[in-house]
């Protein structure tokens, strides 16, 4: 199962989770509403896209990528651009794949991530069950080591020293304590690389305490999304900078329109 497979699937991610703790009708245009545009990936995803290709799955380069030379300035690069894409694959430049190569080199240079990342299940999709009526739960891991019960997440960024920065302003320990608790692990690890030369290699255990942090905040957001879904109502909540929503009574019980119902097949989906 590709990536585009899996956004596909009905089911709440980490995601969804970080998009409730911003804003609820954040979360609503961007992953619920049916009329929402389809999303047109960053360079930065299409890149990291790549990287986790390389790294994990490198077998699945060609079926997912098209390597060709290009340019968006005038109408004939564009036309170009356009036509490359009707392959239905991710166009990236030469000098991309070269640089994500580096990248990649420098990870099976590094023996510690070499390690993390060698063997257990690469890019494996779980299914949560939940009660009839409610969305379940998904995930999507980069690795799963399932003989150590471990969860180890790749990551690209751009300076190393921005890596406090980041997990804060991505919310890294929600998404990591989520995924632990989705396949019962027992610990997640972090192998951060950075972008540019000379591509230095940052392993990042998370802590229990960041573990405990994550688990308050997908818990939380998770019974603010399912507030949203019985209800049916997704407002538009400008925190302010002294609010927090993890220690906010989000919203009062009010009769609403029926939320859509799924079935959905649950476990693990084979890949």
């Amino acid at each position: 199962m590709n990536n585009a497979d899996y956004q596909d699937l009905p089911g709440i991610s980490s995601h969804w989770l970080i998009a409730m703790l911003d804003n609820p009708a954040t979360c609503w245009r961007k992953y619920l509403d049916p009329q929402r545009p389809a999303e047109t990936p960053t360079d930065a995803m299409r890149f990291g896209t790549l990287v986790h290709c390389l790294a994990l799955t490198p077998r699945q380069l060609e079926r997912e990528f098209l390597v060709a030379d290009y340019e968006r300035r005038s109408n004939a690069g564009k036309a170009r651009y356009a036509q490359l894409q009707q392959y239905g694959l991710t166009v990236i430049r030469p000098a991309e794949l070269d640089r994500a190569r580096a990248m990649v080199a420098a990870l099976h240079a590094d023996p510690e991530a070499r390690k993390l990342l060698r063997g257990g299940k690469k890019e494996r999709t779980i299914i949560q069950p939940r009660a009839r009526g409610w969305l379940p739960l998904k995930a999507r891991l980069d690795v799963h080591q399932e003989s150590k019960r471990q969860v180890v997440e790749l990551k690209t960024i751009r300076d190393l020293g921005l890596v406090k920065t980041t997990m804060a302003r991505y919310r890294y320990p929600l998404s990591a304590e989520f995924y632990r608790n989705m396949v019962r692990g027992q610990s997640v690890v972090f192998v951060f690389v950075q972008s540019t030369p000379p591509h230095e290699i940052l392993i990042l255990p998370m802590s229990r305490i960041e573990l405990q942090d994550g688990e308050m905040m997908w818990r939380t957001a998770l019974e603010m999304f399912d507030t949203c879904w019985r209800i049916n109502q997704w407002p538009e909540m400008n925190w302010r900078n002294d609010d927090d929503p993890l220690m906010m009574d989000f919203m009062p019980p009010k009769a609403a329109g029926r939320s859509p119902r799924f079935e959905l097949q649950v476990g693990e989906v084979t890949l």
